[in-house]
């Protein structure tokens, strides 16, 4: 007679690792270092990415670059290509080799080549280097987030992504005060190179302070996931695990009925990027076209940033309480009814006001879109869905810069520039809201 004794069954691929508990010290300590340091390499990126459109009058200026208006938006939009590929490629690398090192690896990237922009001779140099530089740029912002999230408390992911993009516009604030209180004497050389020693300062403390994901966090479920195959203890599937059959990260943000969702997100990234980044590229060189003075047109960016880190807080607290959706929708819509208003010009105070809804909404759209995007995926392919919606998006801002120049060039004048920006902000509204109502 014979005893059947069966084997323990194999552990659930759902099975999560344990989340660390958020009143422990050392884990708040933790979690704060690691947003402290995501958001200022975030920052650093956001000074020499915005850099360009305030440093763009002096660059017209000077007779030994010889640009007009059209090859500006040609080299400002080149940076964008960058951060294409950039995302693109180093998204899934961060899933694989892990995220402290893409920041890292990354971060040298744009920091050596921002140094090159600072010290190119003629335009094709100029757009070389930015053009790499925009790799590193694009390489960043993915691994911080994914990073980031896995650190944020329950509950605080909105915020958390919040903060962390807000180096953005406070790079964008940095480098609208540099230019304002120091252009005249740095000139445009010298405010790239403020931007590089600033990335060189920060890049040096990730590399000795920034932590690595947490063990077990890229192999975890997102909370509301469940497993796309029934395999795991089905009948006839001899014992086959859920992760055997688990599809590669690149296919997975195409799968299980997440390709609409994915090409919708792509596609409201795509139009927002377009609208935000276009005003950032050209907002100050508008506001002169429009008769303001060069101190006045460096406010506006100046406001725009500023409106976009203290108003996006506000929107990711609301966010955190009442899901993503709706208030990534408004944002949006915000946006582009500002900028409608921003083409009117008239009253500073007003046109100042505008500007900072403008930012408020754009920013908002892109930073609370991050975040539903990261809800929307499994952690283990979290990074992949973010570079490739940050990557294939960035179209929208290779493309403001070009739209720009080439409006401006043709003698549309600033009042169609703002329309295209404004259309592109609705479109980014429509995109979300045929978003499937489901998470993931």
């Amino acid at each position: 007679m014979t005893t059947d004794v069966q084997a323990p069954a194999p552990a659930r691929a759902s099975a999560r690792p344990p989340v660390p508990d958020p009143t422990d010290r050392r884990t708040r300590a933790l979690t704060r270092a690691v947003v402290v340091l995501c958001t200022a390499a975030i920052t650093v990126e956001g000074f020499d990415l915005i850099v360009y459109g305030v440093a763009m009058p002096s660059m017209l200026a000077d007779s030994k670059l010889g640009l007009d208006k059209s090859l500006a938006g040609t080299l400002g939009s080149l940076v964008y290509v960058g951060m294409l590929i950039g995302a693109i490629v180093c998204g899934p690398l961060a899933d694989r080799l892990g995220r402290r090192r893409l920041v890292l690896a990354s971060g040298v990237i744009f920091t050596l080549f921002t140094v090159g922009c600072a010290v190119a001779a003629e335009p094709w140099q100029f757009g070389l280097f930015r053009l790499l530089a925009g790799i590193g740029m694009g390489g960043v912002m993915p691994s911080c987030v994914a990073l980031a999230k896995e650190y944020a408390p329950r509950g605080r992911s909105a915020l958390v992504a919040t903060i962390v993009l807000a180096g953005v516009p406070v790079g964008g604030v940095l480098a609208a005060l540099t230019a304002a209180a120091w252009g005249d004497s740095l000139g445009w050389r010298g405010l790239f190179g403020v931007g590089a020693a600033l990335s060189t300062l920060v890049f040096a403390g990730v590399y000795a302070l920034l932590p690595d994901s947490r063990p077990g966090a890229a192999d975890a479920p997102a909370p509301e996931a469940i497993p796309s195959t029934a395999s795991v203890d089905s009948p006839g599937s001899g014992g086959l695990t859920a992760e055997a059959k688990t599809p590669s990260p690149a296919r997975s943000v195409l799968s299980d009925g997440r390709a609409r969702t994915t090409v919708l997100f792509i596609v409201a990234n795509f139009a927002v990027l377009l609208a935000w980044y276009g005003l950032n590229t050209w907002l100050t060189q508008l506001m002169r076209e429009m008769d303001y003075p060069l101190g006045s047109a460096l406010q506006f960016t100046l406001v725009l940033n500023l409106g976009a880190v203290i108003g996006s807080f506000a929107i990711a607290a609301v966010a955190d309480r009442v899901g993503p959706r709706f208030v990534t929708i408004g944002s949006a819509a915000l946006s582009a009814i500002a900028v409608v208003g921003l083409s009117w010009g008239g009253n500073t105070v007003v046109v100042l006001c505008l500007t900072a809804l403008a930012g408020v909404g754009a920013h908002s759209a892109l930073t609370v879109l991050n975040d539903w995007v990261a809800s929307s995926y499994p952690a283990s392919t979290r990074a992949t869905a973010l570079g490739y919606v940050s990557g294939f998006g960035r179209g929208g801002a290779i493309v403001a810069p070009l739209l720009g120049g080439w409006i401006l060039m043709s003698s549309l004048g600033p009042t169609t520039v703002f329309y295209v920006f404004a259309a592109a902000a609705a479109l980014s509204a429509a995109a979300l809201l045929a978003i499937p109502n489901r998470r993931a």
